[in-house]
């Protein structure tokens, strides 16, 4: 039977295991190491996790256990109640490490929960990897992961531990906005998180649609060195643009006033009249209708002779 249709079925019939989720199936190459994370729900918090290897209960014998010993030869077991999760690390892997594991919570006079998963170790490349399984972001800017494949015909997809998964182009995950570009050439799909939140930190994986790969993503907040730099730096570059501004409004200005000046020159030389001054608009558009006006009420002639009418000589009169 296939291993992978073997472990289904096992999990199927597993009491209590969807208590404890993890991933199914991850591939290493020989020589290296991968952390697998271990999610549980927080009933579980001050109990004690162990992984085993086997393919049963009866069968899985603890290797390391989160209170002893939590270190054996290449594998560590580390517990984050915060989280809710606990990682096994497992170094120097070989071809002999292969099989099938578990992870596994204890509880006193009941059977143990947990959920298994198959551990392949290959001499060549595996069909789905990272560059690093830890990645970590600042608060507010974005993170990337670069996912290669082995098969270019297998859905990818990016999943959120204890959440959702996300195929396709772009999309939202668990509200955060997530982008996925397929480079089907150099086979590998990068994953592009933006906008980060310090709840987004938590365990995530690559998904082939078989196999998976977990990632580690911590999101940390910009340190205060970093965010006054950031503050004077942008201070620095306002004044900057109002010193520019000024200027640029400076010279502007100076040259429309050469510029009258040069006219008004010219004006004076060629005996052509200058436009009125604002005062004579003034008059003209406001105070003459109020004068009609009052000429009108005061049953005189409602149209004003340059003889009789002081504000057109006026208007009349050279411009000062």
């Amino acid at each position: 039977m296939d291993p992978l249709m073997l472990l289904i079925l096992l999990i199927a019939g597993l009491p209590g295991a969807d208590s404890v989720s993890t991933v199914r199936w991850v591939t290493v190459q020989s020589g290296g190491s991968v952390t697998i994370p271990c999610l549980y729900e927080d009933t579980y918090k001050n109990h004690v996790k162990y992984w085993c290897r086997g393919i049963d209960d009866r069968s899985c014998p603890p290797i390391v256990r989160t209170d002893s010993p939590q270190t054996k030869g290449d594998v560590s077991i580390r517990d984050d109640p915060d989280q809710r999760v606990f990682t096994v690390t497992m170094n120097h892997l070989t071809t002999e490490d292969a099989d099938f594991y578990c992870c596994r919570v204890e509880i006193s006079g009941h059977s143990d929960v947990g959920e298994w998963l198959t551990l392949s170790v290959t001499d060549g490349s595996p069909e789905l990897s990272v560059d690093k399984q830890e990645v970590t972001g600042v608060a507010g800017d974005s993170v990337s992961v670069q996912c290669h494949y082995g098969d270019s015909r297998s859905q990818k997809m990016w999943c959120k531990m204890g959440g959702s998964c996300l195929s396709g182009n772009s999309g939202s995950l668990d509200g955060r906005p997530v982008e996925i570009r397929d480079d089907r050439v150099n086979k590998v799909f990068s994953v592009t998180m933006r906008g980060l939140e310090r709840k987004d930190t938590g365990w995530y994986w690559c998904d082939d649609g078989h196999q998976q790969i977990p990632v580690q993503i911590t999101v940390i907040q910009p340190s205060p060195l970093v965010q006054l730099a950031l503050y004077v730096v942008l201070g620095l570059l306002v004044l900057l643009y109002i010193f520019i501004f000024i200027i640029l409004t400076w010279k502007v200005l100076d040259k429309r006033k050469k510029k009258m000046t040069r006219n008004q020159n010219h004006a004076a030389r060629t005996m052509t009249m200058t436009p009125p001054p604002v005062w004579k608009e003034i008059a003209l558009y406001v105070i003459q209708p109020l004068w009609n006006l009052v000429m009108m009420s005061s049953t005189a002639p409602s149209s004003c002779q340059v003889q009789r009418c002081p504000l057109v000589l006026l208007l009349q009169a050279p411009a000062l």
